[in-house]
C-alpha cells in the first residue's frame, strides 16, 4: 500500500508569477535541456539552455521550446534568431557537459559567440545555417513551424528536418540507450543526471 498525502492546497490565482514559476520548475521535474543553437542574420552563433522544452508530434516530428523574455520586455537573443532565420538546432547535452551548458545560461551581448565562450566545438548541419555542437551526442535540425504566446512566454514549435545521432549512445538495433546517452536534466533549480531504475527497483 501507498501512504497517503497530506495536502497544503494552493489556488493559482492567490500567487505571484515568481512563485507560481518555482512552484512549476519543482513539480515538473525532470525536465529535459534543450541547448539551442541559432545564428543571427549576421552570422554570429547563439548557445542557450531552455528546460521549458518537449515533443509535439512525432507525425512530423515537432518539438517545443518555451522562451521567457528578457526583464526590458524584449525577445532573448535565440527567439530573436529563430525569428528572424526560421531555424535552431536543438542539442542533447551529457550530464559531463553541465558547466558548459550553465555558462551558457547567462546574458551575454549578442555579438559574443557562445561556442567559443563554452569551448565547444560548431559544425555544420545538413539543412539549417545554425551549427551543432559536435561533443553533443544528440542534435536535432529544425526549421519554425509556429509561434505562439498563450502566456508570458513566446511558444515555438520546431519541425525537426534531420537528427544526427553518435554511434557510441546506439545499441545494437539503432536505438538509442539512456545509460550510453547519459542526458543532462533539471530539476528544480538544479541540475541532475537521469537514471533508469533496475528491475529490483520496480
Amino acid at each position: 500500500m501507498f501512504p497517503v498525502m497530506q495536502f497544503t492546497v494552493i489556488d493559482a490565482g492567490e500567487l505571484t508569477a515568481r512563485k507560481a514559476f518555482g512552484l512549476l520548475k519543482a513539480a515538473v521535474v525532470p525536465r529535459p535541456i534543450a541547448w539551442t543553437s541559432t545564428i543571427s542574420p549576421d552570422g554570429v552563433p547563439n548557445l542557450a539552455p531552455f528546460s521549458f522544452f518537449t515533443v509535439v508530434s512525432s507525425e512530423p516530428p515537432l518539438v517545443l521550446l518555451s522562451l521567457e523574455y528578457l526583464c526590458s520586455g524584449h525577445l532573448k537573443d535565440s527567439a530573436a534568431n529563430i525569428e528572424a532565420t526560421g531555424e535552431f538546432v536543438v542539442n542533447i547535452a551529457p550530464a559531463a557537459m553541465a558547466p558548459a551548458v550553465e555558462l551558457t545560461s547567462e546574458q551575454f551581448d549578442a555579438s559574443v559567440d557562445e561556442f567559443e565562450l563554452a569551448r565547444v566545438t560548431a559544425i555544420p548541419c545538413r539543412h539549417v545555417r545554425p551549427p551543432r555542437i559536435a561533443e553533443c551526442p544528440i542534435s536535432l535540425e529544425c526549421r519554425l513551424h509556429t509561434t505562439i504566446q498563450p502566456g508570458s512566454d513566446r511558444l515555438v514549435i520546431g519541425e525537426v528536418v534531420a537528427f544526427h545521432l553518435d554511434h557510441g549512445v546506439l545499441d545494437a538495433d539503432g536505438r538509442v540507450e539512456m545509460s550510453r546517452l547519459d542526458p543532462l536534466a533539471r530539476t528544480a533549480a538544479h541540475f541532475a543526471r537521469l537514471q533508469p531504475l533496475t528491475r529490483q527497483e520496480m
